[in-house]
């Protein structure tokens, strides 16, 4: 499979300065990549910002209510379409805003998703996402490779010092396969195999095959076999990338079947409940 390049980003954004980290991590990807850039906003109900809607009574009232809603649904749109157009204007990269209604976000968030090559939200949840949906959701419905900044990330940097899980699996090839883009232009990468000896697909040197695969495609990487010790893997990993110091880690999600994700835990699910850093997930 040949990697394909970086032309179309999506970021799912909202008003909270959450949002303005999330959209600036996503421009300065289009600026670095040369990619167009749409900042998809879902538009919160109106009734949702006033829980006191809910006892009004009476046509007028409720006409009442109802333009003062869409006047609340106008504002927060605009204010969140100004923020992404200034932060995205300031680079002169190519880009657009789109709203999606919350009455029609699983569709419309599917469809917009579906047209990109990379995808940001945010974490936790919803990131930007509509209510309902989550950064898995968006994985497993649409095959497009997620990007996860968590709402606190403050580090400059975007993806210099990667560190990618291994663990010769479908989904694991499947992610580096995504994120060579990412791979090639990051100052160091790190390959992290945790307890190869559990797992007979490593072959005789774990880590080697994958390591030789990246280097035909330009990329230097180091391979690091690192044992649990007692430790769950997930926790292993994001020490091990914390103490590397990176600020990108990629996974395969959902090496198992997600059924068997989602009763036992799961590499996936750790990762996802307490990302430190950004993650790029594929499945």
């Amino acid at each position: 499979m040949l990697a394909m390049p970086l032309k179309n980003i999506a970021v799912f954004v909202d008003v909270s300065r959450a949002s303005l980290i999330r959209a600036t991590y996503a421009v300065r990807l289009a600026l670095r990549y040369h990619a167009h850039l749409v900042g998809i906003f879902v538009v919160p109900l109106g009734w949702t910002l006033d829980p006191s809607a809910s006892f009004i009574r009476g046509r007028d009232a409720i006409r009442a209510l109802i333009e003062r809603q869409r006047a609340q649904e106008f504002r927060t749109t605009a204010t969140a379409s100004e923020r992404f157009e200034n932060e995205a204007g300031r680079e002169g990269i190519s880009f657009e805003f789109r709203m999606i209604r919350a009455t029609d976000t699983s569709d419309d968030a599917l469809f917009h998703s579906l047209h990109a090559d990379l995808v940001l939200v945010g974490h936790p949840k919803p990131g930007g996402l509509p209510d309902d949906w989550s950064a898995e959701t968006m994985l497993l419905a649409t095959g497009v490779p997620v990007l996860i900044v968590p709402n606190g990330w403050t580090a400059g940097t975007i993806a210099e010092n990667v560190v990618v899980a291994w663990n010769a699996s479908r989904e694991a090839r499947r992610a580096i396969t995504d994120a060579i883009p990412l791979l090639q232009k990051a100052r160091t990468v790190s390959i992290i195999v945790v307890d190869a000896e559990a797992n007979t697909n490593h072959g005789q040197e774990p880590g080697a095959d994958i390591a030789l695969y990246l280097s035909r495609h330009g990329i230097n990487v180091m391979v690091e076999q690192v044992r649990s010790d007692g430790r769950s893997i997930a926790g292993t990993i994001m020490d091990r990338a914390l103490l590397l110091g990176a600020d990108l880690l990629v996974l395969g999600a959902y090496s198992h079947s997600r059924s068997r994700e989602v009763l036992f835990g799961g590499v996936t699910r750790s990762l996802l409940k307490s990302a430190a850093i950004p993650l790029f997930i594929a499945h």
